[in-house]
């Protein structure tokens, strides 16, 4: 064939043809090896098919296939994103040598104009001791920097959890319940997306940069409001309220603040929203609520007639002491410091945070917060578990716990159904945020991210404590952690357990239709 034969013997020819590197293969038994001294004197050959080479060796005869390429003695590569130039020489030390700098500083000038490179060139390489076969940088261009995407941060409602002080001298039973807000108070707030900053390639064209995302902020406008500030979007409270999330939404809800006592001055308190009483409860008022309830008073709460949460929680920092039993009804969480004749029936967890005396309290799982913790007469019966240290007195007063069990492959089955439904969320949000920028309708897609997020938040609350109830041991646990006393009685799915005389720590649960210890 036609062409510049760079290598020839009986077994192979290698040849070259349009700036291809060529080879063709007569017989078996040439080893590729061979070739290396030969390539070392054609610098502007470059082999990037050396299998290609190996397989026309073994299947000789055979040919003419492409082997490699046949590169300028002064070669340019340009990348792809037309940010980068870059010069090679392929040449021998020797030939390289050989060339005056202002000889070879006009070449690559030339080849850089002719193929468009005008913007941000660097020959300083030129002045330094070349080498060949090596890339030099012989032109950078400045990439563009994108916008930066909006940034969102929101109010996150506190934790609902007791904090017990055992000092010897003070014992404090604190928590925050309700978020409270007051008018121009912080919510949240959105730090805007950039447009970012322009580049310029090699050929002195501006390369635009891709704008930040945004992304709305969702809330009550009755109650919140936007504060527009230079690169920020502030929200703020418009009312004295408490703050609440709700399909995706934040807002703050009707929130009946009560400086001193409900009582005489405000007469019986029924209330749509949360309320806060930094007094007591006076003797024969009542107070309900549809939202969560604080009552504040470190004095804490006597004969009341009753204190009524629909659909919150309700928190007493200093007690229930009362001459006749005092009904305290929640849909979620009871939490107070002490109970002395009450009666406490909750959705969920009743936390007692030092001692129960008389009272019954229904509940899902009832919690002692204090290592002192102490039942003493009354009952206490929880669907899931019951966790106190001492249960008894000294003068044995008839205490009763009960649980009456739980279907715990039925818990197991939703919480399947929950990591389901979490994983479901999550992968929807992420296509989501895929579509986000080639989709037109960004509010609707936006609002949907809301909603997700709310979602996946109620979700994971149900999953956290699934997942607590299951910690539980079998399918109801009694744990009493450092005494039973004589006249306790420990009763379980109905059936009653047997307790130890000597008083110690005992746990209890049900197993398969049966109680057993531990």
């Amino acid at each position: 064939m036609d062409g510049n034969t760079i290598y020839s013997n009986e077994f192979l020819k290698i040849f070259i043809l349009n700036n291809e590197v060529l080879a063709e293969t007569y017989k078996k038994g040439f080893d590729a090896e061979q070739l290396h001294p030969v390539l070392e004197n054609h610098p502007q050959v470059t082999i990037t098919g050396m299998n290609t080479l190996r397989s026309l060796l073994m299947s000789a005869p055979a040919g003419p296939k492409k082997i490699g390429e046949f590169r300028d003695k002064i070669h340019l590569d340009i990348s792809s994103d037309l940010l980068a130039a870059t010069i090679t020489f392929y040449m021998t030390k020797e030939e390289l040598s050989l060339i005056p700098k202002e000889d070879l500083r006009n070449s690559v000038v030339s080849l850089l104009r002719r193929n468009g490179v005008v913007f941000g060139t660097d020959l300083g390489f030129l002045d330094g001791d070349l080498q060949p076969l090596r890339p030099y940088t012989a032109a950078r261009g400045i990439p563009a920097e994108n916008g930066r995407d909006a940034v969102i941060r929101m109010y996150e409602l506190a934790e609902a959890k007791p904090q017990v002080s055992e000092s010897g001298r003070v014992d404090f039973y604190e928590m925050k319940l309700i978020n409270r807000v007051k008018p121009g108070d912080w919510l949240g707030e959105r730090i805007e997306a950039t447009e970012g900053t322009p580049g310029t390639n090699i050929k002195g064209e501006a390369i635009e940069p891709v704008k930040g995302k945004t992304a709305p902020l969702f809330y009550d406008r009755k109650t919140v409001e936007e504060i527009r500030t230079e690169g920020k979007t502030i929200l703020v409270s418009k009312i004295n309220g408490a703050v609440n999330y709700s399909d995706g939404k934040i807002s703050v809800s009707n929130h009946l603040e009560i400086n001193g006592d409900a009582g005489v001055a405000t007469g019986n308190i029924k209330f749509d929203g949360y309320i806060t009483i930094h007094g007591t409860v006076n003797d024969g008022y009542s107070v309900e609520a549809t939202n969560d309830i604080e009552i504040n008073s470190p004095y804490g709460l006597g004969n009341i007639k009753s204190l009524v949460s629909t659909n919150g929680s309700i928190y007493i920092k200093g007690g229930i002491s009362a001459k006749n039993r005092v009904e305290i009804r929640a849909g979620k969480n009871v939490y107070v410091k002490f109970a002395d004749n009450a009666s406490i029936i909750c959705g969920g967890e009743a936390h007692i945070g030092y001692y129960c005396i008389n009272s019954e309290i229904v509940a899902k799982g009832v919690h002692f917060d204090s290592f002192n913790g102490q039942v003493i007469g009354g009952s206490i019966t929880a669907e899931i578990y019951i966790s106190v240290p001492i249960c008894g007195s000294e003068i044995e007063r008839k205490t009763v716990l009960e649980v009456t069990g739980f279907n715990r492959q039925a818990m197991v089955g939703r919480l399947d159904e929950l990591l389901l439904a979490i994983s479901n969320k999550k992968l929807e949000m992420y296509r989501l945020k895929t579509q986000q920028s080639e989709s037109l309708d960004q509010a609707r897609l936006s609002e949907r991210l809301a909603s997700l997020r709310e979602e996946l938040r109620e979700l994971e609350e149900e999953r956290k404590l699934i997942a607590m109830y299951l910690n539980k041991k079998g399918d109801g646990e009694i744990a009493v952690s450092k005494r039973i006393y004589p006249n306790s009685y420990i009763i379980l799915g109905g059936m009653h357990a047997e307790v130890d005389p000597q008083g110690t720590a005992q746990t209890f649960y049900l197993k398969d239709g049966e109680i057993r210890k531990l």
